[in-house]
């Protein structure tokens, strides 16, 4: 796919955008448009090999993975800068002090949640943890837990490994999703080993309650789940009312029966790093994790990786606090648009999350059809809504985490393509 006008359509978007009576009103660093079309990202790069040839020529806008267009925080660029001008990048020592103590004082200033440098489990990532977890704590053939619509990893990693799903779905109302306890519970099977908690929840942006999280905690606990909190998305919670409680600073009860993931990598733009931290309070299921991880993969985690992770966490509150406002934004502004476009497109509220779950049904196509009239006609690269299950078809997902002068962008091709259907 030729990528030579990617920067002509930024162009376009930044005219849009300071047309618009809903643009950001004062000069942001979130508002610079950085080209990554030739910076080998699959945001903006993969067109070729994951569209049909159709509907790569149609040049959509990548507005789908979740990763954002923004540049990490300059004090993590420093601190990566330092790091390579030191010139040797050697085999990492493990974990510093420095960085354990990044990562407790993060959960202790933006949670309340006090924990142990111990708990601490440096790993590549909350995808490749998620399969060892699964691996270490199921046998094939066992059964897991999930809340659909969830993320695609949610369900793939787990048929990967030859576990089942056993489907808890979350309750659609009129804004949004709801927890529903009994059907929740009715879900676990005799051999349902797991619950994998999206916390916040992706892609509907739910961010739970004390008692949804205790409810949920209690019947695991009655049934002998172990929960498995990922709680990647922890920094993202937009609405000022609510507040991510991270599900083991419940209680020791629920501390000892859980395994939390958590990273920089989605707050600070940084998954291509490659570093994580799951939090694992009880010894044995830390030993057994840990066991299960080495026989997978060589145990060290991108060196760099950590020298950012440590820089965010010591440094990047300020940038992160810039960053939500700027995402609030991005949300009321899209969901006005689509809303005053048309009646058959609903945005859904959402507590968190630089993601959008658009409700595409009014528009009375089939999921295979929404998806090639978002790419060909829209020219606009969506996640398809059943990648996150059956709950998904007629969804899409919208990666809202790019400058305004993007959404703005997706708004008018969006509005092009629902003009032409009449």
């Amino acid at each position: 796919m030729a990528r030579d006008t990617a920067p002509e359509a930024d162009t376009s978007a930044s005219s849009s955008a300071s047309t618009s009576s809903s643009a950001a009103p004062a000069a942001s660093s979130f508002d610079t448009v950085v080209d990554r079309s030739r910076s080998n990202s699959m945001k903006w790069t993969f067109a070729d090999s994951l569209l049909a040839p159709d509907e790569a020529a149609a040049e959509p806008l990548p507005m789908w993975v979740a990763d954002t267009d923004f540049k990490a925080p300059q004090a993590v660029l420093d601190a990566l800068h330092d790091a390579v001008d030191h010139g040797v990048l050697g085999y990492p020592g493990g974990a510093t002090d420095g960085y354990l103590d990044a990562v407790v004082n993060w959960q202790a200033r933006r949670f309340g949640w006090e924990i142990s440098r111990d708990w601490v489990v440096p790993a590549a990532g909350v995808i490749t943890s998620l399969k060892t977890v699964v691996q270490a704590f199921s046998a094939p053939g066992d059964s897991v837990l999930i809340q659909p619509p969830v993320y695609v990893h949610f369900h793939e990693d787990v048929r990967l490994n030859g576990r089942h799903l056993a489907y808890a779905p979350l309750e659609r109302t009129e804004d949004g999703y709801r927890f529903d306890a009994r059907t929740f519970e009715a879900a676990i099977r005799p051999d349902t080993k797991l619950f994998i908690l999206s916390h916040p929840h992706n892609p509907t942006g739910n961010v739970w309650t004390e008692d949804e999280l205790r409810t949920m905690g209690e019947i695991c606990a009655r049934h002998g789940v172990l929960v498995v909190s990922d709680e990647i998305h922890q920094d993202l919670v937009l609405n000022p009312a609510r507040t991510h409680i991270p599900f083991a600073s419940l209680g020791p009860e629920f501390a000892r029966a859980s395994i939390t993931c958590t990273a920089p990598s989605k707050t600070f733009n940084l998954p291509g790093l490659q570093c994580a931290n799951i939090l694992i309070p009880d010894h044995r299921l830390r030993e057994d994790f840990s066991r299960q991880y080495e026989r997978n993969v060589f145990p060290l985690v991108n060196v760099l990786g950590m020298v950012a992770a440590e820089a965010a966490y010591t440094h990047g509150e300020p940038w992160l606090e810039e960053l939500l406002g700027y995402l609030r934004g991005n949300h009321e502004h899209f969901a006005k648009a689509v809303h005053s476009a048309t009646s058959k497109l609903r945005v859904l509220p959402a507590d968190a999350l630089y993601l959008a779950w658009m409700d595409c049904r009014g528009l009375g196509m089939d999921a295979e059809a929404l998806d090639r009239f978002m790419l060909t006609e829209a020219r606009l690269w969506l996640d398809r809504g059943q990648k996150f299950g059956a709950e998904g078809h007629g969804y899409m997902r919208v990666n809202l985490g790019c400058p305004r002068s993007t959404v703005d962008e997706a708004i008018r091709r969006l509005g092009d393509a629902l003009a032409g259907l009449g």
